[in-house]
This record gives structure tokens, sequence and C-alpha cells, in this order.
């Protein structure tokens, strides 16, 4: 039979006014599916909705012409004919168009002209992808669309158009599925539906477990059942012993039952330890290096391709084959896959870190494009859980899906609206999780450290005592106390997520509930621990942040010193006063030991002197409880990032070059300071430093905007992986979204002034004061000049070194957001250096400019003059050539400083109660802080102004992220008080005289962040 032509991209226009929907995966068969037929109902009656010009596209497997080698596009039709009548029904009408792009599974209508011919029967065009040029009234925007499997290496053709072209994935369908055998169907039911085909080996592996192997496990009472046998003859023996000491024999029967339920307990436990252990470990070999979690990117390399596409200008590609949906942002674009109708089976991670559970679900989505006023972009999408898991995989699986919504609902949108999946909700759901964790624990800990140091109840106690020995109660009570105390310093790791944190926790739960009970039978106490103890269980996948190694073994070395140390000490000197004593003989070596031991843990079962034991047992206690916080806040320190300058690396060097190729904003380049790592991901960087556990990120992160939200969900997870509380510092405006996607806070802080160079003039009685103090400065004879200081001239440079220090309070140079914290460096290439020179010659003042091309123009990093007397207006003068010279240079903005809290200052931010008080509060602060007067000297240039902000990850992390940006800013560094309370008049009036001047100069290091 002939073959039909197809083409290569169908290049399709759509008017302004047209509508698109965009199906997939339908994979009809010949067999009607019970768990697709409502779902394709639904999506023939948004085709049949359809009005005025539409397009319909079936971008890929709308048959399932691969897995059963006698179904035909006509079967499958006719197996569901609401779907053949509303297509046919559609092609009718003039101004609607049918495409169907082939898929992995239907490559047939690509080769085989029986199966076009029934394509062509329902008015259709076949193309391997598609161009649809939009029209809006903005103009038109330009759509890829294409299935996708050519980017899944497995699924990828060579030749489409021959059949002999078979690429792997068909063999495993058409071969290897097939041949498992009939048998086994049940319990791999839904295997080519996996939404992440990677994960098939844990498939089979989780089915094989959960399905076949489960049958077998009532085998493992055998081994329980047998050590009950065998510990009959040695509860009857301890009855017999016991009954010696009671009146009968049936008085020791209750103990002897407490016993072997207790130990019948021990034995589950360890049973269920051991299969714990031996199926993750399995788990982990079988599932390979190679693996991802069930939370992987299913959609990340045809999402990379959308980025490219719209760096050439695309509005949006859209794919499928996944059988993901999504609806992503990438800045001026977007990416979407449009899911699949029908079954799909998802991978859910399960509890106790055992084999994730494969679940199957009705899946119902699509895409929807309207041409209007912009282009809008809307993904439907709903799923139901199926019948097909068995009791255990319902109960051990973290999936609890119930909805029952049947009808799709609009869950994402561009350009107005958010994305889909929500991928940050995974990281908020964990933060929520860890603080609820942390504050648990500590609520425990404060219940046994009162229940430690409280005695107990007396009709309690006495029914443990009928059991337990006092001693042992006793020295319970005081493990209860400091296990409690230990609690509470782990809440602050647990917190964090740290793995150690969460595991040592578990550990001592573990025992205080059992202690509790031991301790007079503190019933509460012990239902509290054994709550908190299931609650950190069932959601330990939470819990991944590692702590810094070498903080480790400090901490490690540390307590065993101490502990050595101060029990050998307290030993001999015990041993030694003892012997010298009139009135006591000595312990013995072991016995003293045993007596140190246990008072650095609170316990005092062994006998001392009143007169020793009044003095030892509260040192060594208080020893005892200073190692264990010492070694605690050691042992679970977060990450340490120990790097000091990284100047000159190849890192530096890769920052360096995505800076000049993607900077945007007044603060970019400061992202180069020598103090900052760099995380890099794609084609952006990500600039930080951590202080006391607090990354702390300027300025924003740096590189295309359609990498924007896959750059800070990335560095998001690389953060909370090392335990580090994550801020922003400087944050521009137009980022807030993508930092509150993420849960994260955010805080005004002031505005930065950028001058607008063409608009910008010194003519006109509003800018009189300005004219008159840069005429002056030049009637005195004042010049100025521009170099680059990469390649200043030394002699220069030895006369500008010392002006480095002056008109600067303290004694570091503040700035980790807007400085850059070196001068005259020949790696930073570009910079501008604006010089004043006094009559003489004599450098006076400086300015120095970073670039800025986001802005086309330069951002001010330092002001420097010399505290001699000189016209009012040096640094206006300075400011003022910089504009005129960059203007003839062909710039067009120049970021000046930062003014702190303007828009309340000024009155912008409204006039309630709090911003009169705000304002009132700056004014004051201003006598001191020149806050006010830095504002009025911004505004004298008429310039725009950038609100700039601080965003945090918690309002419960604000106090630890404000003393990081102190940190960071040096704001810790106070001035020296000599400096500021100088006994020379001159020098008094010389700063008087030039407070405008001092305000620029020192305000740019002291308030610009």
């Amino acid at each position: 039979m002939e073959q039909n032509e197809i083409l290569e991209i169908a290049q399709i226009e759509v008017p302004l006014g047209g509508r698109v929907l965009l199906a997939s995966d339908l994979l009809l068969d010949k067999k009607l599916a019970q768990a697709s037929s409502s779902s394709i109902v639904e999506l023939s009656l948004a085709i049949e909705a359809l009005v005025g010009p539409s397009l319909v596209i079936f971008n890929g497997n709308l048959f399932d012409l691969l897995s059963n080698p006698t179904n035909s596009a006509s079967q499958s039709l006719a197996a569901y004919p609401k779907l053949a009548s509303a297509l046919r029904s559609f092609t009718k009408c003039p101004n609607h168009s049918l495409l169907i792009i082939p898929g992995s599974r239907d490559t047939k209508l690509a080769w085989d002209a029986a199966e076009q011919k029934t394509i062509a029967s329902l008015g259709a065009t076949i193309a391997f992808s598609a161009e649809l040029k939009l029209q809006t009234a903005t103009g038109t925007r330009t759509i890829k669309v294409e299935p996708g499997q050519n980017l899944d290496p497995r699924f990828a053709y060579k030749d489409p158009t021959n059949s002999a072209d078979t690429p792997l994935g068909h063999h495993f369908i058409t071969e290897i599925f097939p041949n498992i055998g009939p048998a086994s169907k049940t319990w791999l039911e839904g295997l080519d539906r996996i939404q992440d085909q990677k994960s098939l080996s844990r498939f089979f592996v989780s089915r094989l477990l959960y399905r076949r192997l489960i049958r077998y496990s009532w085998w493992l009472l055998i081994p329980f059942l047998a050590a009950m046998v065998l510990k009959l003859p040695l509860l009857y023996a301890i009855s017999v012993l016991a009954a010696k000491h009671r009146a009968t024999l049936s008085a020791v029967w209750p103990q002897r039952l407490l016993l072997l339920e207790l130990t019948s307990i021990v034995d589950l436990g360890l049973l269920g330890a051991a299969i714990t252990y031996i199926s993750r470990k399995t788990w982990l070999a079988l599932q390979g290096s190679s693996s991802k979690t069930a939370n992987s990117e299913h959609n990340e390399a045809p999402k990379s391709k959308a980025r490219d596409l719209i760096t050439q200008g695309y509005s949006g590609f859209i794919t499928s084959h996944t059988l993901t949906p999504e609806l992503a942002h990438l800045g001026k674009g977007f990416y979407a896959n449009t899911g699949s109708i029908g079954e799909v089976v998802q991978e859910s991670p399960s509890l106790l870190g055992f084999p994730s559970v494969f679940i199957p679900f009705r899946q119902l989505s699509w895409l929807e494009i309207e041409t209007g006023a912009d282009l809008h972009v809307r993904l439907l999408f709903s799923i139901l859980p199926l019948p097909g898991p068995n009791v255990i995989e319902r109960f051990i699986s973290k999936s609890k899906n119930t909805s029952k919504d049947t009808r799709p609902k609009v869950v994402a949108s561009y350009p107005d609206g958010k994305s889909w999946p929500p991928m940050p909700s995974i990281l908020t759901k964990t933060k929520k999780k860890r603080r609820l964790a942390a504050s648990a624990i500590a609520i425990s800990g404060l219940l046994d450290l009162a229940s430690g140091i409280t005695p107990p109840l007396k009709g309690r106690l006495e029914i443990v005592l009928d059991i337990i020995p006092f001693g042992v109660t006793v020295a319970a009570g005081a493990l209860v106390a400091l296990f409690g105390l230990v609690l509470l310093l782990l809440a602050r790791s647990v917190r964090r997520g740290q793995r150690q944190g969460w595991f040592i926790s578990l550990v001592l739960l573990a025992s205080t509930t059992v202690l509790n009970l031991v301790n007079g039978g503190n019933l509460e106490e012990a239902i509290t621990a054994l709550v908190v103890f299931i609650f950190l269980l069932r959601n330990e996948s939470s819990f991944k942040a590692t702590t810094d190694r070498r903080s480790l073994k400090i901490g490690i070395k540390t307590v065993i010193l101490g502990l050595v140390l101060t029990i050998g000490l307290s030993t001999m000197s015990l041993e030694a006063w003892l012997a010298f004593s009139h009135h006591h003989h000595p312990l013995g070596v072991f016995t003293a030991l045993e007596a140190v031991t246990q008072r650095m843990i609170g316990i005092q079962s062994v006998f001392l002197p009143h007169r020793v034991n009044v003095f030892l047992s509260p040192a060594l206690f208080a020893i005892g409880i200073f190692l264990a916080a010492t070694g605690l806040l050691l042992i679970f320190r977060p990450v340490v990032t120990r790097n000091t300058d990284n100047k000159g690396g190849s890192e530096f060097k890769q920052a360096k070059e995505i800076v000049r190729l993607h900077a945007k904003g007044t603060l970019d380049y400061f992202a180069l300071r020598s103090d900052k790592q760099w995380f890099f991901y794609l084609q952006s960087v990500v600039a930080y430093a951590v202080y006391s556990g607090v990354c702390l990120v300027s300025p924003d992160p740096i590189g295309p905007e359609s990498e924007r939200d896959a750059v800070w969900k990335e560095f998001h997870t690389f953060t909370d992986k090392q335990g580090w509380t994550l801020a922003v510092l400087g944050a521009g405006q137009d980022w807030l979204s993508v930092y509150r996607q993420l849960g994260m806070q955010d805080l005004y802080l002031g505005d930065e002034a950028v001058v607008d160079l063409e608009n910008f003039s010194l003519e006109g009685g509003r800018n009189k004061s300005l004219r008159q103090a840069v005429n002056r400065i030049e009637r005195n004879g004042y010049t100025i000049s521009f170099h680059d200081p990469a390649s200043i001239d030394a002699t220069l440079k030895e006369k500008l070194t010392p002006l480095m220090s002056k008109s600067r309070k303290g004694e570091v140079e503040r700035g980790f957001s807007m400085t850059l914290g070196r001068i005259f460096d020949p790696i930073d290439e570009g910079l501008l250096l604006a010089l004043a020179s006094d009559p003489e010659g004599n450098p006076v003042a400086f300015c120095q400019y970073v670039p800025a091309p986001g802005i086309n123009g330069f951002s001010l990093d330092l002001m420097r003059r010399d505290n001699k007397e000189h016209p009012n207006g040096l640094m206006d003068f300075v400011v003022v050539s910089t504009i005129e010279e960059l203007k003839k240079r062909g710039f067009t903005k120049l970021g000046l400083n930062f003014a702190t809290m303007r828009a309340v200052l000024a009155g912008e931010a409204g006039d309630s109660l709090t911003q009169r008080v705000e304002r009132w509060m700056l004014k004051k602060m201003s006598s001191s802080m020149q806050i006010e007067s830095l504002w009025k000297f911004n505004a004298k240039y008429d310039p725009s102004w950038q609100p700039r902000f601080a965003v945090y990850d918690s309002t419960e992390n604000a106090l630890s992220v404000a003393l990081a940006i102190a940190r960071a800013e040096s704001f810790w560094e106070l001035p020296v008080v000599g400096k500021l309370l100088s006994s020379s008049k001159s020098k008094k009036n010389k700063i008087d005289n030039n407070k405008e001047e001092l305000t620029t100069s020192n305000e740019k290091q002291n308030t610009k962040s």
C-alpha cells in the first residue's frame, strides 16, 4: 500500500481568539479499559464544547499499537464510539483542525498505510511535531509541540518512518514484558504504565515483596514460637526460686507472665529490626546508584530543552511521553507536559525505609491554550486511586490520596497563576514536619526532666517495686532526667532535619518509654515519648540533613577526652582522700570508678561519705552536663564552609563568566566577592556564605530568567541537606514570587537609588543647590579624572591607598551585599574609578563603580574622601562628573547608595499607627546613623527607587538570620570610641562643615546593606 506523506513539522497558524486543546497517552485498545472509559468521555465532552477557531492535538500515543500486535486504530475507535463521534463532528467544522502526532506506542501511524487511512477518515493530519503560531494582541507567540520520546534514549528513533527502527524500549514492551508469564500478570499489573520507566527494577522488587513473598511471611512466626518454647523451662525455674521467698508458688505467676511478655516484646522487636535491616539493604542494593527517588524530576530533559527554546525566542515547549503532567513557568516562557488519560502507576515512598509501593491511579489531564490580549495556557488535571493495592501496600505506603473528584480542574495557568505540580510543597511539608517533631521532642524532654526530678506516685511505685528493685527505679529516674535534658538539646538538630539527631532522638525516646515505666510507672510520660517516637519513625524521610564531619570528630574527641580526664582524676582524688582519712577506708579502684561515673549522670547508688558527696556529686554532674552539651553542639553542628578566599580559582572564573553573560541587577557584580562561595546549576550561579549555620545569599541568583524556579529549588534542596538556615540579603522585588513559593518570608529594608542618565540635568530651580555645589568645587580648581582600577598607575595607587581608611567608622571594611571588598585588583576588569584632585593635584576623594550591564551602566561600590577642609559639595562633584562621563560613553543608568527604609520615611508605606511609630524611630536614629540625610542626599539626583528586601525561611529563624547579617556586613565591629569622641576641636569642626559628604561616604558602608 502506498504510504501517505507525513509532515516533519506542522506549521499551524492560530488566529486571535483561537483555542487549542492538547492531550496525549490515551493508549486506546480494541478492548475497552474500564479505568480510562470515563476519562475519555470527559475529554470527548471537552472537544465537543470547542467553538470558534479551534485545534485539537493528540501529542503522542493516541493508540496502543505496540503491546498488542492485533490492535488497530479502527478497532480502538470502535471501542470508544463517543470519542470517535466527537472527533468526526469536530473536524466537519471549517475552522476546526485535528493533528495527530505519533508517540512511542503508536509509531505505526508513521509507516502503515492502513492506519493512516483510518486517521484520514477522521479528517486529521499526521506530523512528527508542530509549531504553533499564535496571534495575540501583543504579537505572535510561537510554541513547539512534540511527544518527547526522542529525549528518552530508550525510545529515541533514528527514522520513525522505518518499521525496522525499533528502539530498546520497544523490545521491553513487545518481547520481555509479555514473556514474564501469565501467572505473573496480577502482581506485575501496570508494568507498562509506570510514570518513571527508570524505576522498573524497583517496581519488580516492590511487587515481588508485597504481592509474592508476603504470602510466606507466616513462616517468620516459627523462630518466635521456638523462642517461646525455649523460655518455658527458664520461666519455671525462676518461679520455683521465687516461691522459696513467697507463701505459695501461685504468688509469682504475675511476675512470671510479665517477664514472658517483656521478653516476647524484645523478641518481636529484634525480629522486626532484622527484617527491616535486611529489607532496606536489599532495596538499596537492587535499586543501584543511578536510581532516583519517587520524587525525581521525570520531565527534566524536556524542561532543559524548553529553556533553550525560550532563549531562542519561543514562548513555550509542550511534550508528553512521561505520563507526568506539568506546567512550569520559565521566565518569559513555559514548559508543559500533557500528562495522560487513563491508568498510571506511581511510585510512593513507604514507611521505615521499606521498598516503595507502586499504586495505580486513574489520571485525566490535558492542556488548553487561548489567544486574546495575551497567550493563556491552562493545565486541567484530576486523579483517582484505583483498586489494586493489597492491605500491606496500603498500610505501608505514605501516599494517602483519597480524591473522589472525577472532573478535571484547572491546577495551573500561564502567564498568570502558579506552576504545577507545586514542587516547593515537598520542602514546605518537610519543614512543617521538622518543626512539629522538634516541638514534640522538646515537650517530651521537659516531661522527662520533670518526671526524673519529682517523686513518683505511691500507688504506682508499689506496683513497680513488686517487680523491680528499688535501686533500679532510682537509676531509671536519674537516666530519665538526663535523657530529657539531652532531648531538649537535640530539638535544634531535629529542627534542622539532621539524620544523626533524628536517630539519637529515636534511641532516647525508646529508652525513656521504658525508663518512665520503670521509674514509678509514669504512664503519661511513657505514652508521650512513644507517640513522638512513632511520629519520628513515620516521617524518617524528612530527616536527611548531614552534619559537619570535622566538627563531629572534634566533638567525639572532646567528650571522650573530657570523660577520661574527669573520671580518672576524680577517681584518683577520691581514693587518695579516703586513704588519708581517719574515719573512712578506701573503696577500691573499681568501686570508686563506678561512684564517679554514676555521679556524672546524676546517679548516687554507690555510697560516699557525706562530706565528699556534698561537694563531689554536684561538681561531677555539672561537668557531665557541660561535656554533653559541648559534645552535642559540635556533633550536630551543620556543615561548615571553611574556604575564606576563592578569588582566582576555576569556580571564580565560572561565576565571573555567568555574571558577564547574565547579570541584570545593580548588585550582580558583588557576587564575585572573595569571601563568597558559588553554587552552580545549569547556566545559573548562586553566591552565598555561611555564618553560624545561616546560609546568606546575596545578590539574587544570576542566570537565564527561564531557570529561576529550577535553580532556587535546587539550591534550597542543597542547603536543606547541609542543615543550614536559608536567607537572602538585598533581594530584588522581581524575585520575591520565587522565594514565596518555597514558603519564605520577606521584610522590606529600603530602596536603592538608580539615576536615569538620559533624563538627569542640573538645570532648573529644584537643582539649584546641587548645581551651585558642583560649580563651587570647579571654581576652586578641583578636577576629575577616570581610571580603570585594575591597571592604575603604581604611583597613583600609593597616593590613593591612604584614602581607603579615611571617613570610615570602625577598623574593618563593611559590606557583603553591596560592596566588592577589594580595589586595584587585576582580576576585576571593566570597573570605573572616578578620582577628584585638589588644585595642587593631590587625590582627595574617589568613587569606585562596578559594571551593571542589566541597566546598561554602573553601580556604586566605594566612596572615599580625606578629612581635610574642602568646599562643600566635593562628593556631589564626583557623582555629577561621573554621570556626565557615563552619558558620553553611551551608558543609561547609574546605581547609587542604598536608602534604609526610605518608603517609611517618605510616608509611602502608609500612615497607620505602625508606620508613624516606625517613621518616628527612624528619624530619632538618624541623628546618630544619618539614615534620613542619606535618603535626602540620594534624592537630589531624582533617581528611581528599587526596593530591596531581606528574605528568611521562617519567623523562628529571624534572630539567627539577623545576627548572620550583622556578622556578614561587619556591623558587629563597633567603631573605636577614640575615633568618634576625638578631643580635637578642629576635627569636630571639619566633620560638621562636611556633614553632607561624610554622610555619603560613611553610610555607604554602614547602611547600604
